[in-house]
């Protein structure tokens, strides 16, 4: 069976990827599991339990490095000879994932840090303020220039020049009211990465969607995607706001141009 493009799965990702054709995605881009207990750390991910109730499935720490090489070998199956990814992280597990990157001879580019505000107050250590992103690609040095990375103007850190930052500062996605997921990527930041690392008609993939930003993206700049959820709860979520972009875009009172510059709150 082979899944179809532009569509969302509430399955495992390790099952979904099976099922997608080999040689088949342009660009990966995931922020999966943390690997650590939300429930037990929630003021310091500003979640608390009863938002997050029992939607979200966690990777116990002994696991985490079989996990991500477990999902990550099967993106390497599915991915082009000449595509790239970003893996988003925090600094908890970001070893296993440089580790499985290496396994698999994917190579790094760049590892990027997204640096944001974050208001918890702490007594004995430094408040956790960035994302660690890894940017990679299954292209060896000599054949680089099949790489895409498109040099977007508004994205250069000089005005003026195109000149781009491994340091991205942008402002966390906070989400008010309701059932929240354990974490959300801006689109600001999903879209940069979909802007810079893919083309109009490529295909992205998430294997892990949560609330959707990935996919909020690729329908925004004409991208094909397939994206997978485990939690029942969370891909409802990430399907209700993929259904109400698309709703908004089709509109007539609505313009391309006005949802493009919309942060996705």
């Amino acid at each position: 069976m082979t899944l179809e493009l532009n569509q969302i799965y509430n399955m495992d990702c390790v099952e979904g990827l099976s099922q997608l054709e080999r040689n088949s995605i342009d660009l990966l881009l995931t922020d999966p599991p943390f690997g650590i207990d939300f429930h037990k750390v929630g003021s310091q991910y500003n979640r608390k339990q009863k938002e997050l109730g029992k939607m979200y499935h966690e990777v116990p720490a002994s696991d985490y490095y079989e996990f991500t090489l477990s999902w990550l070998s099967k993106c390497h199956k599915v991915m082009k000879a000449e595509a790239s990814g970003f893996i988003f992280s925090g600094w908890n597990h970001l070893g296993d994932i440089l580790n499985a990157l290496t396994e698999l001879k994917l190579r790094i580019i760049n590892h990027c840090v997204w640096k944001f505000q974050f208001g918890v107050f702490t007594k004995k250590r430094f408040v956790t303020s960035h994302y660690h992103i890894l940017y990679f690609t299954k292209l060896k040095i000599k054949d680089d220039k099949q790489r895409t990375f498109n040099r977007i103007p508004e994205y250069s850190s000089s005005p003026g020049k195109l000149y781009f930052e491994d340091v991205w500062r942008i402002k966390r996605d906070y989400q008010k009211g309701g059932e929240k997921t354990p974490t959300r990527l801006p689109l600001a930041v999903t879209d940069k990465c979909i802007r810079m690392a893919s083309n109009e008609g490529d295909t992205v993939l998430e294997p892990f969607l949560g609330s959707g930003s990935v996919v909020l993206s690729a329908i925004k700049y004409k991208r094909n995607y397939v994206g997978f959820e485990i939690s029942e709860k969370i891909f409802q979520i990430a399907q209700k706001r993929i259904n109400s972009l698309e709703k908004d875009l089709n509109s007539k009172d609505k313009s391309l141009e006005f949802w493009l510059n919309q942060d996705g709150k």
